[in-house]
């Protein structure tokens, strides 16, 4: 049995663990975040906060407009493309990345809060929750995510009515009413979140 401790890949370093799993082999990525993208995540008892979601560019020529160059697989323009249309791209300086040598050959990359633990043949993984939501309040407060407009906030909230509207005509059935009661719940939940959010101060914005 062995159990990982992940270590971030940036593309630039080769620290690699002997162990290998069983996964196959992959492409390396970066995540990219748009203003829209965002979720709403308890984060104890009764403390709820907006997070932001990631989408995932991988490095895989002929995907999305990647490029293969002389020099190997190249996403640049890819990035380029996406951040003028209002992504914001991370880069793996941020420390999101790592890989593991896969039996199958090359490597299998993975966010660094995904973490393997190899028993017998078999390999199992575990979210590292608690990190991952840290990390990404961490880029909030660091001002690299910008925080949700209330419009979007809105739109969300607007999701939720038109849930409680298609519910309302079978309240007096119980568990439509069970069901009606948890969307009001989620609703305060989504505004009380967005109220915590703004009401935090702010760094200043160190870059894409």
């Amino acid at each position: 049995m062995e159990t990982f401790t992940p270590t971030t890949w940036t593309g630039a370093t080769r620290n690699e663990h002997v162990q290998k799993v069983n996964n196959r082999g992959n492409a390396p990525f970066f995540l990219s975040h748009h203003p829209f993208q965002w979720e709403l995540v308890q984060i104890d008892d009764d403390v709820f906060e907006w997070l932001p979601t990631f989408s995932k560019i991988n490095e895989m020529a002929g995907v999305n407009g990647v490029q293969h160059t002389p020099s190997g697989v190249d996403s640049t323009v890819t990035r380029m493309k996406m951040s003028d249309k209002g992504h914001t791209i991370l880069e793996r300086e941020f420390g999101y990345v790592t890989r593991y040598p896969s039996k199958q050959g090359g490597f299998y990359y993975a966010m660094k809060w995904d973490v393997p633990k190899i028993i017998g043949n078999k390999t199992f993984w575990k979210h590292d929750e608690q990190g991952y939501n840290a990390w990404r309040k961490l880029l909030i407060s660091e001002g690299i995510i910008e925080r949700p407009e209330i419009e979007i906030i809105e739109l969300k909230l607007n999701d939720i009515d038109r849930k409680i509207d298609r519910r309302l005509k079978n309240q007096h059935i119980p568990e439509i009413k069970k069901e009606i009661d948890g969307l009001y719940e989620i609703k305060r939940q989504m505004k009380s979140a967005f109220d915590l959010l703004w009401n935090k101060p702010k760094s200043k914005k160190k870059g894409k």
